[in-house]
């Protein structure tokens, strides 16, 4: 088969003569374009050669709208109401621990779980080392962990 000698694209009602290259390369990319916008999104059959058995081949994307009237179940987004009964009870019983702690201890969570204060910048405002920080943390914590 010869190979042509030139080679042409069409845009908006124009033709251009371009490099075989650049022909190649538009082509390529149409292509790609088509297989996304179409082959991915739309529900397509085969053939199977060897069997002659029809295949068909489910879209890759699918509307919601499609889906339900297709009957699909989907999985609630909404939280369990068991658990969330769970949480309120927890969240009430950290709120009830948490008052039980001193002046000091409460602070010092406040600053490091609410406030988001590093260890480092805490220690440094409090004019202690980092390491008696962490001990304190790990105490507080540890008896909050004993009353919950």
């Amino acid at each position: 088969m010869a190979e042509r000698e030139k080679y042409y694209i069409g845009l908006n009602g124009q033709t251009f003569e371009v490099s075989r290259e650049l022909y190649e390369a538009y082509y390529k990319g149409q292509r790609k374009e088509k297989y996304f916008t179409h082959d991915l999104k739309q529900e397509h059959t085969k053939v199977d050669k060897e069997t002659g058995e029809r295949i068909i081949v489910p879209s890759r994307e699918d509307s919601y709208e499609r889906l339900l009237e297709a009957e699909k179940q989907f999985a609630e987004d909404a939280e369990d109401v068991e658990d969330a009964a769970v949480r309120a009870v927890m969240l009430e019983k950290l709120n009830e621990a948490l008052h039980t702690l001193t002046d000091e201890e409460t602070a010092i969570i406040h600053a490091l779980f609410y406030q988001e204060i590093s260890e480092a910048e805490l220690a440094k405002k409090l004019g202690i080392a980092r390491t008696t920080l962490q001990s304190r943390k790990y105490k507080i914590l540890e008896k909050l962990k004993n009353l919950l």
